[in-house]
């Protein structure tokens, strides 16, 4: 886990974790509560990469936190996004509909222009172990992998 160290200058001099510019902030979140104050979390964007620290947010408006918990320093985790699925819990009649999971092959092309993907079903695997050999022949310069994957989707219904 790859960490940086800021001081509080530098943290306060990019606006983390309330003055941050648009261009900067990415996200701000709940993570927990205590007693006297939430802890959130947030994500920002600085020197081409982003970053998470955690602050404290005090509950009580008769509470004054001047450093939001962090001392002389502060210690971001560089972080990047990631999609991950989740379950959702819905009223039974929201119109919601679960499809079943799709099992498909990606010929996927990695290289300096940007990531491709081409996908195929399942009963379509040796066309796609044909165009896997006619990318790696195109683009001698990537990286082409067969990948298999399982796709889940979920239709709700427009009302």
């Amino acid at each position: 886990m790859k960490t940086r160290t800021f001081t509080i200058e530098e943290i306060r001099a990019l606006g983390v974790p309330h003055d941050l510019p648009q261009h900067r902030a990415v996200a701000d979140f709940h993570v927990s509560n205590g007693r006297w104050a939430e802890t959130r979390r947030c994500i920002f964007q600085h020197a081409d990469a982003f970053w998470a620290v955690d602050y404290d947010r005090p509950l009580t408006e008769q509470q004054d936190v001047v450093d939001h918990g962090w001392g002389r320093c502060v210690v971001a985790i560089r972080v990047v996004p990631a999609r991950v699925p989740i379950t959702m819990w819905v009223p039974a009649d929201a119109g919601v509909e679960a499809d079943p999971a799709v099992d498909a092959w990606i010929v996927e092309v990695r290289h300096p222009a940007g990531r491709f993907r081409f996908s195929y079903r399942d009963d379509e695997y040796d066309l796609a172990q044909e165009r896997l050999g006619d990318r790696q022949r195109r683009h001698p310069d990537a990286e082409v992998r067969l990948v298999r994957m399982t796709i889940t989707y979920t239709v709700v219904s427009a009302d």
